[in-house]
Formats: C-alpha cells, sequence, structure tokens
C-alpha cells in the first residue's frame, strides 16, 4: 500500500474534519486554487466577512504569509465551512511543500482584488476619523489607502470589516505578532481602531 492511501486511510480513522491540502511534488495549481477557493472564494475573493480576499496581493506578501503559517508563527483560525468542516491555515500550510507555496503566491498575485465597500456598513462619521489618523499613522507603510498591494503588506481597502476587527483584536492581544515598526504607533491608536476599519471597509 502506497504511504499516500496509507496517510489518508489513517486521517480518516482518526476521525479528523480538517480540510487537508496533499503534498504535491510539482505543484498543480488547478488543484490548489479548487481547495483554496472553498474559504477564500472564486479567485481569492471571498463571499464570507470572516473569511479574507487574498486575490491582487503582492507574492511576497503571499509566500511569506503562508511560510508563517506552516512555521507556525502566525496563528491560523478555524473556519467552518457550509458542509460542517473545519479548515485552519496552520495545518493546511504544513501540508504545502515550497513548489505549492510559490504556485499559489504568483497565482493570487495575478487576480483581481474585488473592494467589499459596497456590501458592509460604514459610519460616515467614523470613516472620516479613520481616513484621518490613517493618513497620519499608518500610509508610510500602507499605500494608497491600504489597497498597493506592492507594499507588500498585503490589500487593507476594501477588505472585510468583521476580518480586520478581529485582526486587530489578535494584534492588541499579543496573539499574532507584528513588525517592530509597526508595533510603537498600533499601541497608541487603540480608541481609533474602529474608525480605521470603517474608513478601510469604505474603500
Amino acid at each position: 500500500m502506497s504511504k499516500t492511501r496509507t496517510l489518508a486511510i489513517t486521517l480518516l480513522g482518526a476521525g479528523l474534519t480538517f480540510t487537508v491540502m496533499p503534498t504535491i511534488g510539482t505543484a498543480d495549481i488547478n488543484t490548489l486554487a479548487e481547495k483554496c477557493g472553498e474559504c477564500h472564494g472564486k479567485d481569492g475573493n471571498s463571499s464570507d466577512p470572516k473569511v479574507p480576499n487574498i486575490a491582487g496581493y503582492s507574492v511576497k506578501y503571499l509566500r511569506d504569509t503562508l511560510e508563517n503559517y506552516r512555521n507556525g508563527e502566525r496563528p491560523g483560525l478555524k473556519f467552518r465551512k457550509e458542509d460542517g468542516s473545519e479548515s485552519d491555515m496552520v495545518e493546511i500550510a504544513k501540508k504545502l511543500s515550497e513548489d505549492d507555496i510559490k504556485a499559489i503566491a504568483e497565482y493570487y498575485a495575478g487576480k483581481t482584488f474585488k473592494s467589499h465597500a459596497d456590501e458592509q456598513k460604514t459610519d460616515p462619521e467614523l470613516v472620516a476619523r479613520g481616513k484621518k489618523v490613517f493618513k497620519r499613522k499608518c500610509k508610510k507603510c500602507h499605500a494608497d489607502f491600504g489597497t498597493d498591494p506592492e507594499d507588500d503588506a498585503g490589500i487593507l481597502g476594501g477588505q472585510w470589516m468583521e476580518y480586520l476587527r478581529h485582526q486587530f483584536e489578535m494584534f492588541t492581544s499579543g496573539e499574532r505578532e507584528m513588525p517592530k515598526k509597526m508595533k510603537k504607533k498600533f499601541s497608541k491608536l487603540k480608541k481609533d481602531y474602529e474608525a480605521i476599519i470603517h474608513a478601510l471597509g469604505s474603500k
């Protein structure tokens, strides 16, 4: 019996419900994209406010993020899909080869990010305040109001607010590590977190 078949039987026997991506020697991007799309949506644009769009991010950001998940440097959240199964980015990333990560990064970097601004409710007063704070404190690293993938910091503008809110909470609690240059500024923005989230959600 092949090792792959033995592993599959073992996982089923253990009753695991994670959507596990098999390690693929030569990355098959169609298979990988189909798996990613189960949570992140077709072409990397999510329909679930808890799950971020990943379309249009830079290759570097996507590769770094997947490697951070795989190495346990970034926590993964369990996400329950419509069929009742659970997915965890850390568990998924552990199964990815270097070729897989490279293929995924290049594939989604080539897709177009679709803003969720028209799909979520924002408070005009918070948006106005958030824009001012963002321009003073955040634009140096998050260019074009968080919409420029070339800054290798992900895409924040037009992202789901629920996802952004949860990431802010993880940064605040220390559960998710942030770059040193971000820590000092972020710690002073606590009263403006929600305003920034509304501003980003409106883009």
